[in-house]
């Protein structure tokens, strides 16, 4: 059978989607960006974490504004948008940017937990704001997933027993079923670890160690990831928080972004609008 993921639309935006744009299009200044970003980090619906944003925008009068301007933000958007203006603060004082990582874990824990979307959100800024170290890359040697040892091989597992609370949709028992689809290829049922989702520690120590694969084996790692996701959804589509967890973790690995991931999102503009 035909494969007709391809020629699903992309994702589309609606008018007030397009004023939101148009509006984060033109914030570049720090108070307002660091504002922007805490909001779409918030957890819908919140008070908690929306009281501990309203505290670390304190004395800033456009912070509301940007707020419900962010609100019009589709699941497709948000996570593009957040990624653009975190690339905006890259370039300023390491004080700012190590400030803003921990003001994202403030309020992303103001409610007294830390969701697996949290977790990848948070690596993410600490990635792109320089708060994280990247690890080696591995000799280029190895050309095949077969060539890894076993033990990088049962951390690419932890990595994804991590992703499968979020990865497909669905209970435990459809992450479990992925987490097998994707990992059997690779490594033997009687050497394949249970599907346990890792720890807060474990989940980054394992994604260090997948860092470190080879570069050219990374990408066939989160084309695994996907292609599974998809193989498991009706619609040949993958639910937003799947396909936002994906888009972290192969941004968190330097991957490019493959075409059946980017049609779930709207990227931003390159110039302002």
């Amino acid at each position: 059978m035909a494969d007709t993921s391809l020629h699903l639309p992309r994702a589309v935006m609606g008018d007030d989607e397009r004023e939101a744009f148009a509006t984060l299009s033109r914030v570049h200044g720090p108070g307002e960006l660091r504002a922007t970003v805490l909001a779409l980090l918030l957890t819908p619906g919140s008070q908690r974490e929306r009281r501990a944003w309203q505290d670390e925008t304190r004395g800033l009068s456009t912070a509301k504004a940007l707020r419900d301007t962010t609100k019009h933000l589709s699941r497709a958007s948000r996570l593009p948008w957040l990624e653009r203006l975190l690339q905006r603060l890259a370039g300023g004082p390491l004080g700012d940017r190590q400030s803003l990582v921990e003001a994202a874990r403030r309020v992303m824990a103001a409610d007294g937990q830390i969701r697996p979307i949290d977790r990848l959100h948070w690596l993410a800024l600490r990635q792109v704001l320089g708060e994280a170290m990247p690890r080696a890359a591995a000799p280029a040697a190895h050309n095949d997933m077969a060539d890894l040892s076993l033990h990088t091989l049962r951390e690419v597992g932890r990595v994804t027993a991590f992703l499968s609370r979020l990865v497909p949709a669905g209970d435990p028992a459809t992450g479990q079923g992925w987490y097998l689809a994707v990992m059997s290829p690779w490594i033997s049922a009687h050497e394949l670890p249970p599907c346990v989702p890792p720890d807060a520690d474990g989940f980054v120590n394992a994604l260090a160690e997948v860092q470190a694969v080879p570069w050219m084996l990374r990408p066939a790692i989160v084309r695994a990831w996907i292609d599974q996701a998809l193989a498991l959804s009706p619609s040949r589509r993958l639910d937003p928080d799947a396909a936002e967890a994906l888009r972290l973790t192969g941004s968190l690995l330097d991957c490019p972004m493959p075409p059946e991931l980017a049609r779930h999102f709207v990227e931003p503009p390159d110039e302002p609008i």
